[in-house]
């Protein structure tokens, strides 16, 4: 991508020799003021086919440790969006409440403005300081939970809610049990058609921005989750990574044809006068 171009040949002004351990989020440089997505169009008039493949390219921008203002701005529109599907939900792994409910808490500890760390509301209020400098760790404990939970929605001709398996596939059998998440995409690649090459899109991204093992194509989910659950190294990027895969999950969820019916009932609620109980279903476009 251009803006990773530019990062690398040292025109967003913050000059870095080595960028493995450095985490840049919210950054608005030079390059992004030039190649960033959103300052050319508007995230909610993309079409449906751009905008599902945007969660798999802005994985990209991982390679210089970034999460830019695209991935706020797409993260909040889907979120969005969702909630004003109506109807539809009842057709869509979205019919689960509590599945909602929880994207929705993830969705809004992504999308924390930014407040500077030396504010005095920090300084008045330590215990927030400590949430949000680890929102991210926040995000992952709940994210892949409910990723999980998502897959085996979908895999409902295979697995139930609690992972028993009642379909034999790959080395599962009738009364298995899968509590892996790779087990549950590669299922989902091979029984449901329509994100077939989109998660073959996301795994070979993945395997160029982090290099991962080719023989198991999904394993790293697993092993990241491991790490956190662990108490080992887990960095902002990797949770980023999971809630873009949960967004594309969800915007192949939106039927095609009626995207632009739900669109316009998304931005028909957001300029409408909003009461207080609409204010929590409120999330785009995103605050910073």
């Amino acid at each position: 991508m251009n803006n990773v171009n530019c990062w690398r040949q040292g025109r967003s002004g913050i000059s870095m020799s080595n960028m493995s351990n450095v985490y840049l989020a919210d950054n608005f440089t030079p390059c992004e003021e030039q190649y960033l997505l959103i300052q050319h169009y508007k995230m909610h008039e993309l079409p449906l086919d751009v905008l599902r493949k945007l969660p798999i390219l802005l994985i990209k921008t991982h390679v210089i440790q970034s999460v830019n203002h695209d991935h706020k701005y797409l993260w909040a529109w889907v979120a969005q969006i969702i909630n004003e599907m109506g109807e539809y939900k009842n057709s869509s792994i979205l019919s689960d409440k509590q599945v909602l409910n929880r994207l929705n808490l993830i969705f809004r500890m992504n999308l924390l403005p930014f407040i500077s760390l030396s504010s005095n509301f920090f300084k008045n209020n330590p215990e927030f300081y400590e949430i949000c400098v680890n929102d991210f760790i926040i995000s992952a404990h709940l994210a892949f939970p409910t990723l999980e939970r998502l897959l085996r929605i979908k895999c409902k001709n295979h697995v139930t809610l609690d992972g028993r398996v009642i379909r034999s596939f790959d080395k599962y059998r009738s009364g298995d049990r899968v509590n892996k998440i790779s087990s549950l995409l590669n299922l989902v690649q091979e029984e449901y058609n329509e994100l077939d090459s989109a998660l073959e899109d996301f795994y070979l991204t993945c395997r160029e921005v982090y290099k991962n093992d080719e023989k198991d194509k999904f394993r790293f989910i697993d092993e990241w989750r491991n790490k956190l659950l662990h108490g080992e190294e887990f960095w902002p990027i990797m949770n980023a990574v999971i809630i873009n895969l949960i967004i594309l999950i969800l915007l192949y969820e939106i039927p095609f044809h009626d995207y632009p019916r739900i669109r316009d009932r998304a931005l028909k609620g957001l300029d409408s006068k909003i009461n207080y109980e609409q204010m929590f279903k409120k999330f785009y476009p995103p605050r910073f």
